[in-house]
């Protein structure tokens, strides 16, 4: 009976949360950031977080087949997060060949970017008071830097931003999977508006809540690669529009699971700024980067 009870509680903040969350992203997707919250954690950096991860040279099946989206498109189709959203950039499902690379362990952090900009004098994000990130906010992917920001910090690490396929190939490794984990959504593995709850349960932090990259520790590709479902949306160097948006990949905390899928994506102006986007970074798989 009590955990009957539960599963209903969860269920009815799940649908409210949700709701919520939607709101936000029809209203602005990209847009303004919202206040910050505190939730506890270390603010230290993770003692493997500079680490990049190897992904060997092969093909992988890459997008999604007629079928698959198809089967999104009915059901959630009509809601928010796929309002105007492009089904077709994801077709057809194929066999692609991408050189070995290497890829960022887990998403660009606060600290790491304050290094670049401290080395640099590169501008901060807006939303910085003083032109600092949060105190508790280290470990944390940053946000609000657009394509050229995200392209000028990997040049200072001696480093690019990976393309679409190398992106989605350490993300869903090469046997055709549809999220890093496997085929069927989890919404306890990842940060997404269905996982937010499972970790705090309170309808209102989905409107604002990124998490630490080494928080969902489920969110882990067949290659060890983290946050590639979920936290926030990740910056790419092909191009969604030639000469008008890139590609980004991956889903935010706002959206629902199928957003999180590795064949998704979704184009955005290389100047544009949204507290739903961070990135990561590439190298050539020939580059000794001494890991």
């Amino acid at each position: 009976m009590i955990q009957g009870r539960r599963r209903e509680t969860r269920r009815h903040l799940l649908l409210i949360g949700i709701g919520l969350g939607l709101v936000l992203f029809i209203v602005s997707p990209y847009g303004g950031y919202p206040p910050s919250i505190v939730i506890s954690h270390s603010l230290n950096k993770n003692p493997d977080q500079d680490k990049m991860i190897f992904i060997p040279a092969g093909e992988f099946i890459m997008g999604s087949s007629n079928e698959e989206v198809e089967k999104v498109k009915k059901e959630y189709g009509h809601r928010g997060d796929f309002v105007g959203y492009n089904f077709d950039k994801e077709r057809p499902k194929r066999t692609v060949y991408v050189k070995a690379f290497y890829i960022d362990k887990y998403e660009v952090t606060n600290a790491q970017y304050q290094e670049f900009i401290d080395a640099t004098g590169h501008p901060a994000p807006r939303h910085w008071e003083g032109g600092t990130y949060d105190p508790h906010k280290a470990n944390y992917p940053v946000i609000k830097v657009s394509w050229l920001d995200a392209k000028a910090y990997a040049q200072w690490a001696g480093k690019r931003l990976p393309t679409e396929e190398e992106w989605e190939k350490a993300a869903r490794g090469d046997d055709g999977r549809i999220y890093p984990w496997g085929d069927k959504f989890n919404p306890e593995n990842a940060g997404t508006a269905e996982g937010i709850l499972y970790i705090i349960l309170s309808p209102r932090d989905l409107l604002r809540y990124a998490a630490a990259v080494d928080e969902f520790k489920g969110d882990k590709s067949p290659y060890g690669v983290y946050d590639m479902a979920g936290n926030v949306m990740e910056w790419t160097d092909s191009w969604f529009e030639r000469g008008k948006s890139k590609v980004v990949k991956g889903a935010a905390w706002v959206h629902l699971g199928p957003r999180a899928r590795s064949a998704a994506a979704d184009g955005i102006q290389p100047e544009g700024l949204s507290h739903l986007v961070g990135f990561r970074c590439a190298t050539d798989g020939e580059i000794d980067i001494g890991i």
